[in-house]
This record gives C-alpha cells, structure tokens and sequence, in this order.
C-alpha cells in the first residue's frame, strides 16, 4: 500500500507531465502561427514543468524507497515475534530425548577410552515437564 509520500510524488510528477504536455502543445500552435514571443513563452513553462515532474518523480522514488525499507523491517520484526512464541511453545512442551543402542555402545566405548564408567539410566522414555522435573508415565 502506498503512503502519502509517494503518492504526492507521483500524483505531482504526473499533473506537471500534464502541464507540459499543454506547454507544448501552445509552443506548436505558436510556431505554426509564427509567434516567437508565445513560442519562447510556451518553452519557459515546458522547461519550468518538466523540472517540477523531474523533482516530484525523484521525490517518489525516495519515499519508495522508505516505505520498503519500513515494510522490510515490519516483516522482520513479525518474523522475529514469531519466532520467539515459537521458541516458547517449545520450550513449555515436553521434549523426549532417547539414545540409540549405538549410541549408547560409543558413550561406553569414549569412556573406558577415558577411564570413566557411565551411568546409564533405564532406556524407558522419561518426559519432562519446562521446569525439568521428570513426569511420571
């Protein structure tokens, strides 16, 4: 959706492009009729309408360039709201951690490499509640 920055710019850049379309048109009739000073009249204001449109057009060009630059950070900060209820809905759930027999054969194997013994709890599925305290099955 455009904002009015960019709308005043493009509405001024195209009523001057009128303007000068006018302008020009009278610079025709004039020279047709052989009418210098008309002539000379009508291509002061093509002149003068044309750098008004130039400024308008750049003028909406910047303010493009905002409203995107603003749109882009309003998508980045939805992203990273999102992403933060998505964090905490994980971290409120229950996660279930098992070790596979592999797994489980290389910690033996790293520690007797290390001279440690691991303790290996039971392999029944533990659940655990967001505080960390385990949750009876």
């Amino acid at each position: 959706m455009m904002k009015a920055g960019s709308m005043e710019g493009l509405i001024g850049a195209s009523v001057n492009m009128e303007s000068a379309d006018t302008s020009l048109r009278v610079y025709k009739e004039a020279e047709r009729r052989g009418d210098t000073a008309a002539m000379e009249r009508a291509m002061g204001y093509v002149t003068h309408f044309q750098g008004k449109a130039d400024e308008y057009s750049d003028k909406a060009q910047e303010e493009l360039v905002k409203e995107k630059q603003a749109e882009r950070r309003e998508e980045a900060e939805e992203y990273r709201e999102k992403l933060q209820e998505g964090n905490k809905s994980e971290l409120q759930g229950e996660v279930n951690v098992e070790f596979s027999e592999e797994g489980k054969t290389a910690l033996k194997n790293d520690a007797k490499e290390k001279g440690e013994v691991p303790i290996l709890e039971n392999t029944d599925v533990k659940m655990y509640t967001s505080e960390g305290k385990p949750v009876s099955m």
